[in-house]
C-alpha cells in the first residue's frame, strides 16, 4: 500500500483524482466532503493554513482505498501559538470523516496513514480531528487505533450531539410521534396563519437567483439573532460570500434546498439546508421576529420535513446543536467524537487539560472567542 501527500486540490486534478466520483462511492459521504464545499471553504478561509490530503492506493493497481482531507493550522490561543493538524473546513462542517472505498482495506491501512500523518507534521503540538459521527465507519476505523509514534498519546471525547429523524412513507407517521402539546400547537399556528395571511412554501428560485434568495435569508437570520443580541452566523462578508458560492455550486448539482415561508408573498421564514445522497441536512434557519406569534420557524420545518417525505429521502438531520426547537420534534440523537494524538510537552499538555476539563468550562468559552488563525 502507497501513502501519497497533496498540498493542494490542483495537485490532485492533475493527477484526475475524481474527487466526487470517488465520494459517492465512500462508506462515508456527506455534502460536507463534496468537492464543491470543500475548495469553497478554502478559498474563503484557507489563508495561512497548508492542504495536507493523504491518500492510500494499493501498490499493484493503484487503486484508492482511503482519503483523509486534512489541513495544517497555526492558531493564537491566548498570545500562545498552538499548531494543528486538523480535517478540511474545520470548523463550518457539520461533519468529518475520510473517504473510505473499503472497511476491511482501510483497517490494514489506518494505523501507518495515521503514523505518516504525525510525522508529516512534526512541529505540529496536535492532530485534532472533529466532529466525526459515531455511525460512521471513520469512527469504527478510529475507534480502536492506539499511536505511539514519537511520544504521541490518543484520546476521544464526544465533542457534540446532532438530533435527526428517519422519515417514514408518510407525514402523519411523524406527525403522530411529536408530543400531544406540540401536535395541537402546530395545527394552532397553521390556522392562525391561514387566517390572516396567504402562507406558501416556496423553494429559493421561486424567489430569484440563488445570489437574491441568499441575502433574503441572510436577512431573516440577522434578524432573528439580533433580536437576542447576537450577530449570528453571517455578520461579515466572509461568511456570506462562502456560503453564496456553496449555495450556487449546490444548485446546479441539485444539492440546494433553500425554503421559504411567504405570508401574502412576503418571505418570513427561511431554511437553508442541503438535499444530498437520500438525505435533507438542515444547516442554518431565520425568521423574522415581527411574525413570532405564529412561529414561522417551527412552521417552515413542518412544511420542509413534509415535503422531504414527499421526495422520498430517508432522512431529516438537524445537525449539530440541541436547541430546544429540536427537541420538540423528538428527534433521535447521533453524537460527533472527537480524535485526537497529542506530541509531548507543556503546552499540548496544558491545552488538553483546558479544552477536557469540565473544571475550566468558562475559560474554554474565552478561548473560543480568542481563538485566532494565525497568518503563516
Amino acid at each position: 500500500m502507497d501513502i501519497l501527500e497533496y498540498e493542494s486540490f490542483d495537485e490532485l486534478e492533475d493527477r484526475e483524482i475524481r474527487w466526487n466520483q470517488l465520494l459517492s462511492k465512500s462508506l462515508d459521504n456527506n455534502p460536507f466532503l463534496t468537492y464543491e464545499w470543500l475548495t469553497a471553504w478554502w478559498r474563503h478561509y484557507g489563508k495561512g493554513r497548508t492542504i495536507k490530503i493523504f491518500i492510500a492506493k494499493t501498490r499493484k493497481k493503484g487503486k484508492v482505498t482511503l482519503i483523509a482531507p486534512t489541513m495544517y493550522s497555526t492558531y493564537n490561543i491566548l498570545g500562545v501559538k498552538l499548531r494543528k493538524l486538523e480535517f478540511i473546513a474545520t470548523p463550518a462542517s457539520d461533519y468529518h470523516t475520510f473517504l473510505l472505498m473499503n472497511f476491511i482495506e482501510s483497517t490494514k491501512v489506518a494505523k501507518p496513514l495515521m503514523e505518516k500523518i504525525v510525522e508529516s507534521v512534526t512541529d505540529a503540538e496536535c492532530i485534532e480531528l472533529k466532529e466525526i459521527p459515531e455511525d460512521s465507519y471513520t469512527s469504527k476505523l478510529l475507534a480502536h487505533l492506539h499511536i505511539k509514534t514519537n511520544s504521541c498519546e490518543t484520546n476521544s471525547k464526544v465533542l457534540s450531539r446532532c438530533p435527526y429523524d428517519i422519515l417514514p412513507e408518510n407525514f402523519e407517521t411523524v406527525f403522530q410521534t411529536l408530543g400531544s402539546n406540540m401536535r395541537r400547537n402546530l395545527k394552532r399556528w397553521k390556522k392562525q396563519a391561514l387566517r390572516d395571511y396567504k402562507v406558501e412554501f416556496v423553494a429559493y428560485d421561486e424567489i430569484g437567483t440563488v445570489e437574491d434568495a441568499m441575502e433574503i435569508f441572510f436577512e431573516l437570520h440577522r434578524k432573528r439573532w439580533k433580536e437576542k443580541n447576537e450577530l449570528g452566523s453571517f455578520s461579515n462578508d466572509v461568511s456570506k460570500n462562502f456560503h453564496i458560492e456553496v449555495a450556487e455550486a449546490f444548485a446546479k448539482n441539485g444539492w440546494l434546498a433553500l425554503y421559504f415561508l411567504t405570508f401574502n408573498d412576503k418571505p418570513v421564514s427561511a431554511l437553508y439546508s442541503y438535499e444530498y445522497n437520500g438525505k435533507l441536512y438542515a444547516y442554518l434557519s431565520g425568521f423574522d421576529p415581527e411574525y413570532a406569534t405564529y412561529r414561522p420557524g417551527h412552521l417552515t420545518f413542518e412544511y420542509l420535513i413534509k415535503h422531504s417525505v414527499k421526495r422520498g429521502l430517508n432522512e431529516f438531520d438537524f445537525l449539530r446543536g440541541m436547541e430546544e426547537y429540536k427537541n420538540r420534534w423528538k428527534a433521535n440523537v447521533r453524537r460527533n467524537f472527537e480524535f485526537r494524538i497529542l506530541k509531548g510537552g507543556l503546552k499540548t499538555k496544558l491545552y488538553n487539560w483546558i479544552t477536557n476539563s469540565k473544571s475550566c468550562s468558562y475559560l474554554c468559552k474565552e478561548i473560543g472567542k480568542k481563538v485566532s488563525v494565525c497568518d503563516a
